[in-house]
């Protein structure tokens, strides 16, 4: 092929001879340019999605970090919780005479053997590791509180048993006052009587000093009587009796349920007495025993 070049303002030219297969890979060039283009551009576009995807996984990763760092916080909150829970309940168990839970038990097993697959993704990433980590404690610790449960309830059932017990069972001084005169063999204060057995105590104070029951039980006497007054005797139910003897007034009628602290009556000076005192007696078995055995410090106390 030949082509002829005209120089400007001149009417001279020049017939150059050139090889056809230039024209022709010509066109195979300018395709290489443009596949080369087109391949440049995909190449940025790929480099500024992975940039992208890189920054959004590494946002997510630490927030994740964050979640599992808050998540480790409030498990080993719960696991030290629960360590001063199992403390406290030891020292139930030895206040009230019962076996102390095993310590052994308290750590039970969890999970089993790990697929290998499973141990080649946790070893890949750290993330997984520490979830998986945090998995197992929180197996632990649910397996811990669960396994446990029965104990906690046996123990509850048997306070609150012990605590229906107590409630019958009197442990407060009725009123209050000065230590007057104590259970045994004394001189009657008003017959005479030498070696006469004093059955219970007595407690004085001003008239119309409130009594109160000193533990739950039925009204099983409440009249005037010679010797003791206006008295009231409660029955606890399981073998023990209170009596409430000289008042000036009782407020409760027989059958009638008490409380310990109810108010029954006020101290006066009715009956066999030489001034308003209480003369409060603790019946065991039908048998009278000291008082003073079934006061224990309360609300109420004998100076």
């Amino acid at each position: 092929m030949k082509t002829t070049i005209h120089f400007q303002n001149s009417t001279r030219s020049i017939t150059i001879h050139l090889p056809g297969i230039l024209f022709r890979a010509s066109t195979w060039i300018k395709l290489v340019v443009l596949v080369g283009v087109v391949l440049f551009a995909i190449q940025l576009v790929t480099i500024s999605l992975y940039d992208g995807l890189l920054s959004q996984g590494l946002s997510s990763r630490r927030g994740l970090d964050r979640d599992l760092s808050k998540i480790q916080e409030t498990v080993d909150y719960l696991s030290l919780t629960s360590d001063d829970f199992y403390r406290d309940e030891r020292r139930l168990h030895a206040r009230y005479g019962l076996p102390v839970p095993d310590e052994a038990t308290r750590e039970m097993g969890t999970g089993g053997e790990i697929a290998s697959d499973s141990l080649l993704l946790r070893g890949m990433s750290p993330v997984l590791e520490k979830a998986a980590e945090l998995q197992e404690e929180t197996d632990r610790l649910k397996s811990k509180f669960y396994n446990n449960g029965e104990s906690f309830s046996s123990l509850t059932h048997y306070i609150n048993q012990r605590q229906a017990i107590w409630r019958f069972v009197p442990s407060i001084c009725p009123t209050q006052g000065h230590y007057a005169s104590s259970f045994g063999p004394r001189i009657h204060p008003v017959t005479g009587e030498v070696g006469k057995m004093h059955n219970g105590i007595d407690i004085g104070n001003d008239r119309w000093t409130p009594i109160f029951a000193s533990a739950d039980g039925v009204v099983e006497i409440a009249k005037l009587s010679p010797s003791f007054g206006n008295y009231v005797m409660l029955d606890h139910s399981n073998g023990l009796k209170t009596v409430y003897a000289h008042m000036q007034m009782y407020v409760v009628k027989p059958g009638e349920f008490i409380r310990r602290y109810q108010l029954i009556g006020y101290m006066g000076n009715t009956g066999l007495s030489v001034g308003p005192h209480l003369h409060y007696e603790v019946w065991e078995n039908n048998h009278p025993v000291n008082p003073l055995a079934y006061i224990l410090p309360n609300d109420h106390s004998v100076e």
